[in-house]
């Protein structure tokens, strides 16, 4: 395989698009999940308490060193520097003796049309922004700590947040859920109703 950086622009989509779906309390719990996760994951003999609280002061500590940099999109850059960082060690384990590979002076910024993409439930936005998720994982995952890292599982609360955004976007929001069925033949052919 080979492998390349990522553009600044995608970091910025997908952390932007974290942002817009986590604008809440529950934004810095989100990612501290995520970090929770990559604490039981690498350290199985740590109780979930003790996991919870060593994710707890990542969390506030890391927050703690980008609020002053960035006091409205904390949780944003903190999303961006994660899977930056996963990429590079993609490509650091791809390529060792070849820094220029990664080396970067890529930096967060709110992404405008992401967040027009959201508001108007735009589907082909949407589907551009599942399609870079895509991109990224892939460029990603080749060095052997990807799967338990924090942005393998923010990459996955994105692309579950991304999966239901498209399945509204399209007014299935109940409906055909897991109770679709075959659509039936008619005397005119198939009957294509779908919900």
């Amino acid at each position: 395989m080979s492998a390349f950086l990522a553009t600044n622009d995608v970091f910025n989509a997908l952390a932007t698009y974290y942002h817009l779906k986590n604008i809440s309390p529950h934004n810095r719990s989100s990612y501290e999940l995520a970090i929770y996760e990559h604490i039981t994951s690498n350290h199985p003999h740590m109780t979930e308490e003790q996991a919870g609280d060593t994710a707890h002061n990542i969390v506030n500590l890391d927050y703690e060193l980008t609020y002053e940099s960035n006091k409205t999109h904390t949780i944003a850059v903190l999303v961006f520097d994660q899977l930056l960082k996963e990429n590079k060690n993609s490509l650091k384990a791809l390529y060792p003796n070849h820094p220029d590979m990664w080396a970067n002076n890529y930096k967060f910024e709110e992404c405008a049309v992401v967040v027009e993409w959201v508001l108007t439930r735009n589907i082909k936005g949407l589907a551009s922004l599942a399609s870079m998720l895509k991109g990224l994982i892939y460029q990603s995952c080749e060095h052997k700590g990807f799967k338990t890292s924090p942005a393998f599982y923010l990459l996955n609360e994105i692309k579950e947040s991304l999966l239901s955004d498209i399945i509204k976007a399209q007014g299935f929001d109940r409906q055909p859920w897991a109770s679709w069925e075959q659509p039936k033949k008619t005397h005119y052919g198939i009957n294509l109703k779908t919900h």
